[in-house]
């Protein structure tokens, strides 16, 4: 998740079984449903497992609703564990997440509202709703506070956003300035929200156009006059119709990454269905396709050989992030020579690569003009750009990739990376290291709100901090003590009660790792270690992709949780032990802790 200047709350998944309270039409396309039970309520759970209360601090927290099929029985949900909850496969197909629209804990309620439309699973159960109806649900699972540290603040979206924007407006503090911008289907939705911020709410009117389509929503954002000062910027809507606006805020406005947020919260159909008077649920869901039964024949096989053994996706996916062809359609540059004026790549150079984006379905040409396809407008999203672009070096590190038979063979690193280790190329390269070091970052994200509460960490009087992003680390954590920031190349540490290192072991030697972790181990008491292992890389095609890139790059193979725990015993740790944080996922979602 890229980073957002808003604070973050991590909460454990929890499934959750309550009923409808309530039911009110609050326009002729908005249904609100409001939901309560005693598994809002702090309790234990079946499992044995200690139940926190719903919480929902956040105007665009969302939770996840398992919508139970017309005349139909849900499959098992899935299996509830201690701060996560590994769900039943089967069911994913009938999940929507939907926004809190209000939560008052006094009451022991929480409301949605539900868009209406002809073909919405959650809609046709919404709008068929009773009190005493009954149903499933998890979340929310964050939550991100409102930026008080804004001079100015922009939302717009369409309906789909507005039980977020209404939220906001009701719960932003007195004097906040801002403007919203709400496309609706018939002047008849437009809401009456009660707001103490000084802002101006405008009202666009969709009518008889279908619903994610046209530039409305964009060219009222590109009008509105944006002051001086600090501007956070929320949108939401229909991908494809708000990625422009992305682009927009993030170049022509310069507004820093971490204060826009545009998310997509649905995604319109290539073949529209119904009256286009309004949207699908603002979860697309994917589910898919069933397989023939049957064995496999070789035909089946040498196809999936084939699939496998193609390079062209990759690369010219990676190009076409580096070189902004999608968020430049998106933007309303639909032609060869516009796209060849846009990137910079002259006509001829550019039209193979349309070509290629054609074929595996990224763009869709009619006439002279390109469009995004759904899979394109995929593209367009901030964590397409963070995770693709080669203009990113830690991204562009990665294509030593196709070294990998000659990094087996003849060991070390991939020759295209040059004579110098990776640690040294990073130490010489300040872009080459930020990159690696925001790449840390990101991936703290969910866990590092929850450090601070790890006994080793919580019980420390004196800290010290190192690897990647150790002083986002370092910010994070202090809480009033002192955190000292020694660096991994340091002659030694100083004293302190517990050392945090961050992604600090990957292309070191084993002798380069003891030393390192005798300093950490030997000025303190405890160790919690954050660093990216292969243990899962057998039975995941992503970790087995970065555990062999890692090979490439760093010319040492990716450890083992069990090879870093016998690291640590070498270093002198007495105890170590492996603890889940927050719900476990990501690279840093389990770290080691080592005490003397």
């Amino acid at each position: 998740m890229p980073r957002s200047s808003r604070p973050l709350q991590i909460f454990p998944i929890v499934m959750r079984h309550v009923e409808v309270a309530g039911v009110e039409d609050v326009t002729a396309n908005m249904r609100r449903i409001t939901l309560t039970g005693e598994d809002l309520t702090e309790g234990v759970m079946g499992e044995g497992y200690h139940r926190p209360a719903f919480r929902s601090e956040g105007f665009d927290d969302h939770v996840k609703l398992v919508v139970p099929p017309a005349g139909g029985e849900l499959p098992r949900v899935g299996t509830q564990e201690e701060t996560r909850f590994a769900w039943n496969p089967e069911v994913l197909g009938n999940t929507r997440d939907y926004t809190v629209r209000s939560w008052d804990p006094a009451a022991n309620t929480f409301s949605i509202d539900v868009v209406r439309h002809d073909h919405g699973l959650a809609a046709s159960w919404a709008f068929a709703a009773r009190p005493g109806d009954r149903i499933h649900f998890a979340g929310p699972k964050s939550c991100a506070r409102i930026n008080t540290d804004a001079d100015f603040h922009l939302l717009a979206g369409d309906e789909t956003a507005l039980p977020a924007i209404a939220r906001w407006l009701e719960e932003a503090p007195e004097g906040t300035r801002g403007h919203v911008v709400v496309e609706v289907p018939t002047a008849e939705d437009r809401q009456q929200v009660g707001t103490r911020a000084d802002v101006r709410v405008e009202w666009l009117v969709r009518g008889d156009a279908p619903a994610g389509t046209g530039t409305r929503l964009f060219d009222a954002v590109r009008r509105v006059e944006l002051p001086e000062g600090r501007v956070y910027a929320w949108v939401a809507g229909e991908a494809m119709t708000i990625a422009p606006i992305r682009r927009y805020l993030r170049d022509e406005r310069a507004l820093p990454k971490e204060d826009v947020e545009v998310t997509g919260y649905w995604r319109r159909p290539k073949t529209a269905t119904g009256d286009g008077r309004a949207p699908r649920d603002n979860a697309e869901s994917l589910t898919p396709v069933a397989a023939d039964e049957g064995e496999e024949t070789s035909a089946d096989l040498l196809a999936q050989l084939h699939e496998m053994t193609e390079l062209a996706p990759p690369v010219i996916t990676r190009v076409a992030v580096t070189l902004g062809v999608n968020p430049a359609v998106a933007y309303g540059v639909t032609t060869l020579d516009g796209l060849a004026a846009d990137t910079g790549v002259p006509a001829a150079r550019l039209a193979p690569l349309l070509d290629g984006m054609t074929a595996l379905g990224l763009l869709e040409r009619d006439g002279a003009h390109f469009r995004n396809t759904p899979l394109g407008a995929v593209l367009c999203e901030d964590s397409a750009h963070d995770d693709l672009s080669l203009d990113n070096p830690a991204n562009r590190e990665a294509l030593a990739f196709v070294d990998l038979a000659d990094v087996l063979r003849a060991g070390g690193h991939a020759a295209r990376l040059g004579e110098r280790t990776w640690r040294e190329r990073r130490a010489d390269d300040a872009v080459l290291d930020a990159a690696h070091q925001d790449r840390a970052a990101e991936e703290l994200a969910y866990v590092l709100d929850l450090l601070p509460d790890l006994p080793a960490v919580r019980d420390a009087r004196t800290l010290a901090v190192a690897g990647d992003g150790a002083a986002h680390v370092a910010e994070k954590i202090a809480r009033g003590r002192t955190v000292h920031l020694p660096g991994t190349d340091a002659a030694a540490w100083p004293a302190h009660d517990c050392a945090v290192l961050v992604a600090a072991l990957e292309g070191r030697t084993d002798d380069e790792c003891h030393d390192l972790l005798r300093k950490a181990l030997t000025s303190g008491s405890s160790l919690v270690l954050f660093e990216r292992t292969s243990d899962k890389a057998a039975v995941d095609d992503h970790a087995a992709e970065h555990a062999l890139t890692s090979l490439a790059v760093t010319g040492l193979p990716l450890r083992s949780s069990t090879g870093i725990d016998h690291l640590l015993r070498e270093a002198g740790a007495r105890t170590v032990e492996r603890t889940m944080l927050g719900w476990g996922f990501g690279h840093f979602g389990t770290v080691t802790v080592a005490h003397v």
